[in-house]
């Protein structure tokens, strides 16, 4: 979320009328002049901000940004759609009808943020979790009966809470969840005590240690459709122990599936009959390789080669040249190399009056990838099962894949 933004255009931006209901439910500058009009009022409601103590300034800053980047219109639409999931239809009926009568991406945004924070809560979230890159992803199945509850809720955090005491944090722990639809995906956001922390902070003038107790976030995705459990677990090493806490408190598995840890298999990207075939619904205008890493051994000695395409001319066959030429000169049998990391960018046909929209990431034969959760990731993920470089370490019907 863009935080950057100019306070006096702001102001411009809203209608007088929503922004006193600002200041008189934050209650925020309670002196203000609102009889003044135009650039008067801009400038003097500027002013009286600019001259505001600096916590005063701090929460209009942070509100300000917040509305400020989330008026857009796919901003908009993001609020209309978290509304139609979080309340019930007829509540979630009034609220659409409210807004729809407020002129002006600015104003709805600012009201929605007033008397519905829960929203912006949840847009900001979701975004924040579109930009992540999650590397551990295993399978844990499909048509799963389950049902997400706060007994369910109360079950993982405690699950949770037990690994890390016995750490020495984790005393306390905090989990909300979204389901987000078209892929329906489940969302679980747990947010466990870490170490107390000490910093050096001011108050007023005085420079004074200050203890805080910061959180960890761990993200699960379940995609109910392909039955994939994503984890974003910062640095956690163990990251088994929260797909097994996942499996059993949430989903009611006995735990995590023997072998469900997704692998890449690249080796096919070598193969000179491999093509990115793609389908048309999917508008995609090309798919060009961009980086290898492969693993050569020669002699009971490892050694990496990384082949990049030039920026003007990426692809598959440049590559596979490259590698090949590698191989000739090391005077090896391909079955020697072992492809370990693709780059590859999928471009799409740009709609009318909108630049093409692209979508980059990384596979790792260990299992890794690098996937954003936005839509042009997600059909790039799926195209990247369709072309077979996807397998688990044991197969769906139990066998060795």
């Amino acid at each position: 979320m863009s935080v950057n933004y100019s306070p006096i255009t702001f102001i411009r931006s809203i209608n007088k009328k929503h922004l006193r209901q600002y200041f008189t439910k934050r209650k925020l500058l309670d002196s203000i002049d609102w009889s003044l009009e135009g650039e008067e009022y801009a400038q003097a409601l500027y002013e009286k901000i600019k001259d505001s103590n600096a916590a005063v300034r701090d929460v209009i800053a942070q509100d300000f940004g917040i509305v400020s980047s989330l008026a857009t219109v796919e901003g908009v639409i993001s609020l209309y759609e978290i509304i139609s999931d979080t309340f019930s239809k007829d509540k979630a009926d009034a609220i659409r009808e409210k807004l729809d009568k407020i002129d002006g991406l600015y104003d709805k945004v600012l009201l929605v943020l007033l008397n519905n924070p829960k929203v912006i809560e949840w847009v900001l979230r979701l975004e924040h979790m579109e930009k992540m890159k999650f590397k551990h992803d295993c399978f844990v199945g499909t048509d799963i009966d389950f049902e997400v509850d706060d007994e369910t809720i109360e079950k993982l955090k405690e699950e949770i809470q037990k690994y890390y005491k016995s750490q020495g944090r984790g005393q306390n722990c905090h989990i909300d969840h979204y389901i987000k639809q078209n892929p329906e995906r489940y969302c679980f956001f747990a947010y466990p005590e870490d170490y107390a922390k000490r910093d050096l902070t001011y108050k007023g003038s005085q420079l004074t240690p200050y203890v805080r107790r910061p959180v960890m976030e761990i993200v699960f995705v379940y995609d109910a459709t392909t039955g994939i459990l994503k984890l974003s677990a910062g640095r956690m090493r163990n990251v088994d122990v929260m797909q097994n806490a996942f499996c059993k408190k949430v989903l009611g598995l006995p735990g995590l599936p023997d072998g469900s840890t997704k692998v890449y298999k690249l080796a096919p990207l070598l193969d000179p009959n491999f093509r990115f075939v793609t389908d048309p619904k999917d508008k995609i205008e090309s798919v060009s390789l961009r980086i290898l890493k492969v693993k050569v051994n020669k002699d009971g000695e490892h050694r990496k080669l990384t082949c990049e395409g030039e920026p003007l001319n990426p692809g598959t066959d440049l590559l596979r040249d490259m590698v090949t030429k590698a191989i000739i000169s090391y005077a090896l049998s391909p079955k020697r190399i072992t492809v370990l990391q693709a780059k590859i960018t999928i471009r799409f046909k740009p709609e009318k009056g909108k630049a093409s929209l692209t979508a980059t990431f990384w596979l790792y034969s260990s299992g890794g990838s690098a996937f954003e959760n936005k839509p042009t990731h997600h059909i790039a993920e799926r195209c990247v099962h369709e072309w077979g470089l996807v397998g688990f370490l044991i197969s769906k019907d139990g066998k060795t894949a």
